[in-house]
């Protein structure tokens, strides 16, 4: 029978790597003071809808409760968070460190076929400075870090450089969210035909052009300036700069590059923002930035800025990078035999609970299987020993080493 298109089951082994990359992660945001935790997986659309673009309220999965109200499955957690800290956190002394790890449902665009993703995130409440921003983003450095990749680029940007470029020139609101979206998209042969259909001076065509390609260290900084003349992306570019000296402070300058062509795909973001890249996807492993204005749609006032990762896209390109990237190393696994002997189960009980209080994994043969039977088993599982008990008195037992076939006998007290 098949489940619903986009969606997946995981078996055993890609658990694993999942939760291996969970507990990487987590442990960083532990160890940075952020605590968990969790929200519905689905929510009253009008809730989920505050502060969303056009693009995302397309992707998300709607659906009608019995009471007749409009739900969607999470997109994202940033809302839904920024709604539980306005209800239920708000008397707590700030800063707040939120962190979760959870799956988030919606149609998504990049990768045309998947519709659930699993990401491990944080939120930093409470504070709106450049320190705060250069502490997400070394946070989402170290993440990265810290899950075994190697090679990788946090870009980051300032939403009002985009916003200060589209204030300055005089057209209809719809065609600027035209250009954001041909941007968004990558569009570029797009981008060129609307802008030409538009009365806007050929320095300003030039620039928005050219957003795409400036990107670079800290010397695409003063580049940008000698061509921006309006002060609100002046400002951003200050911000910009400010925080990757605080970067530099951090000792991160060789993961970070300045992108002023990102452009994140919500509404709500109001400074620094960033995206995390490398060589083996076309789209960002992680993103985030400030979002300060969303908490006062649930008449709260609190400025943040956060970050999500992608686990299933930092799993990829792990492996693209390294084949043995996830390769978890397990406890030792035995199986305990007592070759159909009801009088030995007791016995082989007692082995297997001394065993597992060591710290092994050990299953106990329970469906009467052959010895025969039983090797085969451990050698489709992966099982590293067999232990087989045909004394019930006696504390010596065989103890076979399911590759090699090696036996011994083992005294276990």
């Amino acid at each position: 029978m098949n489940i619903p298109r986009g969606l997946n089951d995981l078996l055993p082994d890609e658990v694993i790597k999942r939760r291996f990359l969970e507990k990487k992660i987590s442990q960083i945001f532990n160890q940075w003071g952020y605590r968990e935790i969790i929200v519905p997986t689905f929510e009253l659309y009008e809730i989920l809808s505050q502060g969303s673009g056009l693009i995302m309220k397309k992707e998300m999965i709607k659906f009608i409760d019995r009471q007749g109200n409009i739900v969607v499955l999470r997109p994202e957690m940033t809302k839904s968070i920024a709604r539980l800290v306005s209800t239920k956190m708000q008397s707590e002394p700030k800063p707040l460190r939120i962190c979760y790890v959870g799956n988030v449902f919606r149609h998504d665009n990049k990768t045309r076929t998947q519709k659930e993703f699993c990401q491990a995130g944080v939120e930093l409440i409470g504070i709106n400075n450049t320190n705060s921003d250069a502490e997400i983003i070394a946070l989402a450095v170290e993440c990265l870090k810290n899950s075994g990749l190697k090679r990788f680029f946090i870009d980051i940007n300032h939403v009002d450089f985009f916003n200060g470029i589209m204030e300055s020139i005089k057209v209809k609101e719809e065609r600027k969210q035209s250009i954001k979206n041909a941007i968004l998209n990558k569009d570029f042969v797009l981008l060129e035909k609307i802008l030409s259909l538009e009365d806007i001076k050929d320095a300003e065509k030039e620039l928005i052009l050219k957003i795409p390609t400036l990107r670079g260290g800290r010397e695409i900084l003063g580049e940008v300036k000698k061509i921006v003349d309006n002060k609100l992306s002046l400002s951003a570019l200050k911000e910009i700069e400010e925080v990757y000296h605080l970067l530099e402070t951090y000792g991160l300058e060789d993961h970070i590059l300045i992108d002023l062509g990102i452009i994140r795909n919500y509404d709500y973001y109001t400074g620094i923002i960033f995206e995390g890249y490398t060589d083996y996807l076309g789209f960002p492993v992680c993103g985030g930035g400030r979002y300060d204005n969303l908490s006062s749609k649930f008449n709260g006032k609190m400025p943040s800025t956060g970050f999500a990762i992608g686990i299933e896209k930092l799993a990829t390109v792990l492996e693209k990078e390294d084949v043995n990237a996830l390769k978890v190393k397990l406890p030792p696994k035995y199986l305990v035999y007592y070759a159909k002997n009801k009088n030995y189960f007791q016995k082989a009980m007692i082995i297997a609970k001394k065993i597992r209080e060591k710290g092994a994994i050990v299953e106990l043969e329970v469906s009467g299987k052959s010895f025969e039977e039983a090797l085969n088993y451990a050698h489709y599982y992966k099982i590293d020993y067999i232990l087989k008990i045909e004394n019930k008195e006696s504390n010596c037992m065989k103890r076979i080493e399911v590759t090699s076939g090696k036996e011994e006998n083992i005294t276990y007290e």
